[in-house]
């Protein structure tokens, strides 16, 4: 699996950060899997087809 590097402001990862204890409060990775969800909500609420689809008269 690949990695990903982000870079935040300290003002806005100290907000990261407390989220994360906040919600993920004693679990392993919480940090890795705040940002999975992220990603994962982020591709799979933004994400566009990568298909286009060809109707007869050329229009989408």
């Amino acid at each position: 699996m690949g990695k990903l590097m982000i870079s935040l402001s300290d003002q806005s990862e100290n907000l990261v950060r407390s989220e994360v204890q906040r919600v993920y409060h004693g679990r392993v990775g919480g940090l890795s899997i705040f940002f999975e969800q992220v990603l994962r909500d982020y591709f799979h609420g933004n994400g566009k087809s990568t298909k286009t689809t060809r109707t007869k008269n050329g229009k989408n």
